[in-house]
């Protein structure tokens, strides 16, 4: 597996700007002129004839030290860091530089968001959803269904043959197209809808209708055979004869990255692990690929060789660093979500399609040969229960309160299981209902432990700068832990060089002894259980110059 390493160059305009996604990490959505706790010019060394100033002497060109060195009547400019002078004032050499609001665009987050209000934080759990979404992909229509007494409350007409559905952490549903499932010369793409979820038409089911359709994407790519929503609540669709997966942006639906699958596969599923990488089940091509959105290719890829031949067909992904697939065959297998290692492998019988992770850890399998969902013990391969559901079962997906439900293709309807696998209901949807992703948006609630990181370098103007000390401001709950690890050089490039220094923080502080003018950061959020959601505001490093 690749390792990042990165380096940036924050000189310039990254202070101002527009507030679309810089290059490197379309993720950074935040207003950085707005107020993020950065020290006012009042606090600043004044040389520059305005009130209040001293008669400015300039003694060269601008660093970042919270003084107007050039006398060009402008502090610190083109500096990304906040800097001044450290407040005790007795040393002037000694610099206190923070890194604050727009400065955490600058760099690059993995499976964080990242705003002026909390700087950088771990997703939040996503909100509580009582509602089953399934595609009816002859109908054209999507059937919404109440998960506590299985009513349909809503059957909306979405567009040609939809299949995948995904409900986001707001309850809001995203239904992607398959059309004909041929490849069209004519260039014909299809599209992606967004449900609103606290959306009730007026129109009584089972009568479609467009209402309630929030965002009406076309085009977006060829054969839509994969929908997922990470953990900042963007969606991913693959593009099946494209070869390639699209991130669209989840509050407004503008694209926000397209990635071509190299080697060359035509994706069956996705779904995003707790890192923030992309899952694909490949149907020709490679068997299993892993995606890194901050590098924007395939980091991963398993042939069927390594898969002992097997074609995934659905995936699931357990939250404590495992990836599951349904075969389409006799098993089910895992993937391990950081080394890529294969296995392992159970034999379950039937027909595994679609796969989905319960409250309790346990895997779930649709078994659309022998009309079964099947429980399954993750570590044993054990069969805990296989209750008998409708016809040609495809997907299965968890609700909130904690039951199973089965899409039952070819008898137009899906069932409800308790937990332990008792089945409480079927009830009747649109024709052929096709969905096996995350049509309840279980995803990410059932996951127990969450990591995202932030990498950026920070650059002082100072040769020779001697970084002594990190304190932050933010809140890390328990269990959530904060790691950070830094390393400095006078010139940018001998950063990938240089040995990183771990911080080991005292309460709030930490000490530092790094030298160079310019500062890469490693800072790692991550807890063991989802309810604590760190966050971090601000860093406030010292230096001496």
């Amino acid at each position: 597996m690749r390792r990042l390493a990165l380096a940036l160059s924050l000189f310039g305009a990254a202070c101002g700007g527009d507030d679309g996604d810089p290059a490197t990490d379309p993720d950074a959505r935040i207003d950085p002129t707005t107020d993020g706790g950065e020290p006012d010019d009042d606090a600043r060394t004044r040389r520059d004839g305005g009130p209040g100033s001293t008669p400015c002497t300039a003694r060269g060109d601008e660093v970042c030290d919270g003084d107007d060195d050039d006398c060009d009547g402008e502090i610190d400019e083109g500096y990304v860091l906040s800097c001044r002078p450290c407040p005790d004032g007795d040393d002037p050499a000694c610099v206190e530089a923070t890194v604050a609001a727009g400065a955490w665009r600058t760099g690059i987050a993995r499976n964080l968001r990242v705003g002026n209000d909390r700087g950088i934080a771990l997703p939040p759990l996503p909100r509580r959803n009582d509602f089953l979404y399934v595609s009816n992909s002859n109908d054209d229509t999507v059937s919404k269904i109440r998960v506590s007494d299985g009513a349909e409350i809503g059957r909306f007409l979405v567009g040609p043959n939809p299949s995948r559905t995904a409900v986001d952490g707001n309850g809001d549903a995203w239904v992607a197209m398959r059309g004909t499932i041929g490849a069209r010369p004519d260039g014909t793409l299809e599209g992606i809808v967004k449900l609103d979820g606290a959306c009730t038409p007026s129109v009584a089911p089972p009568t479609p209708t467009r209402e309630c359709i929030a965002i009406d994407l076309r085009d977006v790519g060829d054969l839509l055979r994969g929908v997922a929503i990470d953990a900042r609540g963007d969606v991913w669709i693959a593009s099946f004869h494209q070869m390639e997966i699209v991130r669209l942006d989840g509050a407004s639906g503008v694209e926000r990255q397209r990635i071509v699958l190299d080697p060359p596969t035509k994706p069956y599923g996705l779904a995003v692990d707790e890192n923030g990488y992309v899952w694909v089940a490949g149907a020709e091509g490679a068997s299993v690929l892993r995606v890194d959105p901050v590098l924007g290719e395939v980091d991963l890829a398993l042939t069927t060789g390594e898969t002992d031949g097997l074609r995934p067909y659905g995936l699931a992904v357990d939250g404590e660093g495992g990836v599951w697939f349904g075969s389409n065959d006799r098993y089910v297998f895992r993937v391990d979500s950081t080394t890529g290692a294969y296995g392992p492998r159970h034999d379950v019988g039937g027909t595994t399609r679609g796969v989905s992770i319960d409250d309790d850890g346990h895997l779930w399998a649709a078994d659309s040969g022998g009309d079964t969902a099947i429980r399954i013990d993750r570590e044993t391969g054990e069969i805990l229960a296989q209750p008998t559901v409708g016809v040609g079962p495809v997907g299965v997906s968890v609700d909130h309160d904690g039951n199973v439900w089965a899409a039952n293709y070819f008898s137009h309807d899906v069932t409800k299981l308790s937990p332990e696998g008792a089945v409480l209901g079927t009830f009747a949807v649109g024709n052929y209902p096709y969905t096996y992703s995350d049509m309840t948006g279980s995803a990410f609630r059932v996951f127990r432990r969450m990591r995202g990181t932030f990498v950026g370098t920070f650059a002082s103007g100072i040769d020779g700068a001697r970084w002594t000390g990190v304190r932050w401001d933010g809140d890390v709950p328990a269990p959530a832990v904060l790691s950070m690890r830094v390393r400095a050089a006078d010139r940018e490039p001998e950063l990938a060089t240089a040995d990183w220094s771990e911080v080991d923080f005292d309460g709030r502080s930490g000490s530092l002894d790094v030298v160079g003018a310019h500062l890469e950061i490693e800072v790692a959020l991550s807890t063991e259980e989802r309810t604590a959601v760190p966050f971090l505001e601000r860093l406030i490093f010292q230096l001496e110059r």
